[in-house]
């Protein structure tokens, strides 16, 4: 009998169609070839995969947006999270597991209690994912488009969202779910921790999102007026190719408009170098208010005092740094090249509290450290990114002793 448990074996097999993953995620559909045909079949099984036009494949949406959020990839009006129909049915639960207990069904209301806990979580991560989406999209003033009219309209769309959510939120101390909850302790526990407590602060942080959203709407509007008026002088010039602005500085008695830029503010200070500056060095100083008598305190002598030892602290390694240490270590000794993703599944006793692009990026940063003095070899797996020139995906780094 095995001692995996079925999402180890889940896992398990996911990695063995990493590769056909990135591919039809990055490139949003993927053709069969008698290379990829068995991870394609795998990945079907596993309901990962769906088929698309032309013999080719897509992953399925649940999975497609696991993914996005996970990776904050910016896609353009992206999906929101149902944060409604979350609260829904977390309510439809309350009611049955209220039932349950009432007919003295004790196992229907644990399966129940079960339920409930993954609710009040799944409208935590959902707020959490939403607020990632939308960080992601103010932080790059919507970089998935380039003219200002599409910015607009994402900038409309994801405003729309978030005043929504914004609502949702405002409304969320008129439910009662608190009360309902209140005479299971582990329940109410989980629902004060995960939600309950976090509601204000995930109120602020769109509030302020949104605050921002309209900010960039505003900017937008003013860039199309320069550009409409940009266009026009374009368009003027192209007409008149010999116009020429007229020297306004010899006209007697210029148009009202030439005045209307704004004034320029000069700050003036006298030279100290110049004789002529004295009389205003003096007018100067003589308006300098006199400084307070200045009072000296003499400090008591003092007492010898016999200095305790100094605690010597120290300080506990980190998991990573541990883990990045036995992982070269483990490298400079090996004949084949290690793959650090695998290494990540393979030792979870010691990368259970590091999530995987941390891991990656810790690597990288500590060959690129000591790297050049070092007793071992790296190598990073990686492409250049598709859209964002200059950048590369890191999708693995391997690593093997010295001279391989």
């Amino acid at each position: 009998m095995s001692d995996h448990t079925a999402v180890e074996i889940f896992l398990s097999r996911l990695f063995k169609c990493a590769g056909t993953v990135s591919t039809t995620y990055y490139n949003t559909r993927v053709v069969k070839t008698p290379d990829n045909a068995a991870d394609i079949e795998l990945l079907k099984q596993i309901r990962l995969i769906s088929p698309d036009i032309r013999d080719t494949f897509q992953l399925r949406s649940s999975f497609r947006q696991f993914l996005n959020t996970a990776l904050s990839t910016e896609r353009l009006f992206a999906i929101g999270a149902n944060v409604s129909g979350y609260f829904a049915s977390l309510e439809k639960l309350l009611a049955e597991h209220s039932l349950a207990i009432q007919d003295g069904r004790d196992a229907s209301a644990e399966q129940y209690e079960m339920a409930i806990r993954e609710a009040i979580s799944d409208i935590a991560d959902s707020i959490d994912d939403e607020l990632t989406i939308l960080y992601a999209m103010v932080a790059t003033k919507f970089a998935a488009v380039s003219t200002i009219a599409e910015k607009r309209r994402q900038n409309l769309h994801y405003q729309d969202r978030t005043s929504k959510l914004v609502s949702l939120l405002e409304n969320f101390h008129f439910a009662d779910f608190a009360d309902q909850l209140a005479g299971n302790e582990d329940l109410a526990l989980s629902f004060r921790a995960l939600l309950e407590d976090r509601i204000p602060t995930f109120r602020e942080k769109l509030k302020a999102v949104l605050k921002q959203l309209q900010q960039y709407l505003f900017e937008f509007r003013k860039i199309e007026d320069r550009t409409r008026l940009v266009r026009s002088f374009a368009l003027h010039l192209n007409r008149n190719p010999d116009w020429a602005p007229k020297n306004w500085d010899e006209a007697a008695t210029p148009p009202e408009w030439v005045g209307l830029a704004a004034p320029m503010e000069l700050a003036c200070h006298p030279d100290i170098s110049q004789p002529e500056s004295e009389d205003v060095l003096r007018e100067i100083a003589a308006g300098i208010p006199a400084s307070a008598e200045m009072r000296i305190e003499r400090r008591p002598p003092g007492q010898l005092v016999e200095e305790t030892p100094e605690t010597v602290v120290v300080v506990a390694q980190s998991p990573l740094k541990k883990a990045v240490r036995a992982f070269f270590t483990e490298a400079a000794e090996s004949p084949d090249w290690i793959s650090a993703r695998r290494w990540w599944l393979e030792h979870p006793s010691m990368t259970i509290s590091i999530g995987e692009d941390v891991w990656l990026l810790r690597l990288v940063s500590e060959d690129e450290r000591e790297g050049r003095d070092s007793l071992w070899s790296f190598r990073r797996v990686e492409h250049p990114h598709p859209v964002f020139d200059g950048n590369v995906l890191i999708h693995d780094v391997l690593a093997a002793r010295r001279g391989l």
